[in-house]
């Protein structure tokens, strides 16, 4: 008898696929971006509007937000 992933199981393999792309995407970001954009960037996601978001949706979105601006602003 195989034992199905749950729906649950799925979203913690997919969560940490997305943190670790995000985590490649940041450290290209970081070698490349410097100055105004940068700071325009650190501005967009501090400002992003998580409204209308699932619950799971909002949460994901709020940590990768946090990793990226944690990343960005040092």
């Amino acid at each position: 008898m195989t034992d199905k992933p749950t729906a649950a199981t799925e979203a913690v393999a997919e969560n940490a696929t997305l943190l670790k792309i995000l985590g490649r995407l940041l450290s290209a970001l970081d070698s490349s971006i410097s100055g105004k954009d940068r700071s325009v960037l650190v501005t967009e996601l501090s400002s992003l509007n998580l409204d209308g978001i699932s619950e799971a949706e909002r949460k994901l979105s709020a940590e990768l937000i946090k990793r990226a601006l944690q990343s960005l602003d040092h």
